[in-house]
């Protein structure tokens, strides 16, 4: 009796023999899963735990943000192909709302805020966070709804992210379910023992005041007892205005703040402008790693660099 499968999306008829060496050689009778990841962290989590069977297409790469991004019909075509589509969160990506409406029942939206076991924070407003907003720059507010959406800045939500996403590829594919397993404790120890070395690379820094460019720093701070005392601006879409900066000017010169971070995605101008004359340093922080390549490796990567930064800018 012959056996009709899929080997990359053709279908091949195999006798019964066939199917049997196939089989005892090693090789996977199902295809591999088409998953579409859209920023460089959580592509790296997805990576690493496929590794060995598929590989995840990204979304956003270089300096491209997430804040800001425009599909493109590649990125249409991919997400049109895929068995799934994974996402922070419906209130970060909203690039992906209409190409989303278009799936088929049959493919799943991985949606990492409902991951079970992460520790969310909410957004920090104007008031709370250092600064009262000028009237109609609540854009942050709105498109976050509530939750601050930069949860995969704290290794511990990424061991939780590790676990559902091996769940997910698991129930996709249940033919790799062993393997998916096996690659995501790996990735979980590994995740671990970065925390434990961020830690130590910014021990002694929980005192030290310092402002960044938007608030994306809230979970490494919340993780490592950092001391934030405001963003330059509540939404990276819109220019702070005169009273806001004048408002951080003042900031800065109060408590003496030590750093000033910028991120890579946007001009550094306001962050020179903002420290000349002052003792505050300058600094960049990254929320995705623009400049790191994509891959396994690439959270570790980032948060080694954003950690490094902030000592690096605290401590000197």
């Amino acid at each position: 009796m012959a056996w009709i499968t899929k080997v990359l999306g053709v279908s091949v008829s195999w006798g019964a023999g066939a199917l049997a060496l196939l089989l005892a050689c090693g090789v996977s009778s199902q295809a591999a899963p088409r998953i579409v990841v859209t920023i460089k962290p959580i592509h790296s989590l997805a990576a690493a735990i496929l590794d060995g069977v598929a590989q995840p297409k990204l979304l956003l790469d270089g300096a491209a943000s997430p804040h800001s991004y425009a599909l493109k019909p590649s990125d249409a075509q991919a997400i049109g192909d895929a068995d799934a589509v994974i996402r922070v969160s419906k209130n970060l990506e909203v690039f992906l709302e209409k190409a989303i409406e278009t799936l088929p029942a049959s493919a799943r939206v991985i949606d990492l805020e409902q991951t079970p076991g992460l520790t969310l924070l909410p957004v920090r407003d104007a008031g709370r966070f250092g600064f009262r907003d000028e009237p109609g720059h609540d854009a942050h507010h709105h498109h976050e709804g509530g939750i601050d959406v930069h949860f995969w800045l704290d290794p511990l939500n990424a061991v939780a992210m590790t676990r559902e996403l091996a769940r997910q590829f698991s129930g996709m594919d249940p033919e790799h379910a062993a393997q998916y397993l096996a690659n995501a404790q790996k990735l979980e120890a590994r995740l671990m023992s970065l925390d434990a070395e961020l830690r130590a690379t910014l021990t002694g820094l929980s005192g030290e005041p310092f402002i960044v460019f938007h608030d994306v720093t809230q979970y490494f701070e919340a993780r490592y007892g950092l001391n934030g005392l405001g963003a330059i601006t509540l939404s990276p879409e819109r220019a702070p205005g005169a009273k806001r900066l004048a408002a951080i000017r003042a900031k800065i010169e109060e408590t003496k703040a030590i750093c000033v971070f910028s991120e890579p995605e946007f001009p550094p101008k306001l962050v020179q402008m903002l420290t000349m004359g002052t003792k505050a340093k300058q600094g960049v922080l990254d929320e995705v790693g623009a400049a790191i390549p994509a891959g396994p490796d690439h959270y570790f990567a980032l948060m080694r660099a954003d950690a490094g930064s902030l000592a690096a800018c605290l401590k000197s």
